[in-house]
């Protein structure tokens, strides 16, 4: 088993991707922290339970916060005294880069399929596509800060589906998370739960997706 469950009797039309903790693996690991914390002063298990576990981001995620009074939020939790949030999420984010095989996984597919962008994420999010270069990709970008439903509630992953025009057995789903990939396949989403991108590549190939499957035809 490698993280996904083969249960579609039809052919793969679209691809779904999470966006945090697939494109960039350490965004919502704490690895991924430890250096933030560090400049902070707190330990990374604080700066990420701040980050996604308090109600700022839960508001945040459904388009309740805008981006930056999220962070104005989580400042205020971590040093009251701190006034420049720029500074802050400069802290924050300082080295931050996206996986590049990920990435180059992604543009492979956007050659022969359809492809939607399914995120729980702030109203930054089109901002951080466009500075990465990665909008071009997507047809369809599901933002939760902007439809206002968060994963893993069902009315999500329906609007993505309507956006690509596809069954959901003609998706696959790719998601770092596993209550998020266990909806989708509540929904009959074909899923991949994301480790890392040879495990992508290895799943991806086991369905045919990347390379002769569609070359041939």
């Amino acid at each position: 088993m490698t993280g996904m469950a083969k249960s579609s009797d039809k052919p793969i039309k679209a691809i779904i991707w999470d966006f945090g903790g697939v494109f960039d693996p350490r965004h919502e690991a704490l690895a991924g922290f430890t250096q933030a914390a560090a400049r902070l002063g707190i330990a990374p298990e604080t700066l990420y339970d701040q980050l996604y576990g308090g109600a700022a981001w839960k508001q945040a995620r459904v388009g309740a916060l805008t981006h930056q009074a999220y962070l104005e939020a989580v400042m205020a939790e971590i040093d009251p005294q701190a006034r420049d949030v720029a500074t802050f999420h400069e802290q924050l984010w300082a080295g931050h880069q996206l996986d590049e095989g990920v990435v180059a996984v992604a543009q492979r597919l956007a050659l022969q399929y359809p492809m939607a962008l399914l995120s729980n994420a702030t109203d930054e999010l089109e901002a951080t596509l466009e500075r990465h270069q990665l909008t071009q990709l997507f047809q369809v970008v599901i933002n939760s800060a902007r439809v206002g439903v968060a994963k893993p509630e069902p009315q999500i992953y329906r609007l993505a589906l309507e956006g690509l025009r596809v069954a959901p057995e003609e998706a696959l789903f790719i998601d770092d998370k596993l209550r998020n990939t266990v909806a989708a396949e509540q929904l009959g989403i074909v899923c991949i739960l994301f480790k890392d991108v040879r495990q992508l590549e290895g799943a991806l190939s086991e369905w045919g997706l990347l390379g002769s499957s569609r070359d041939e035809s």
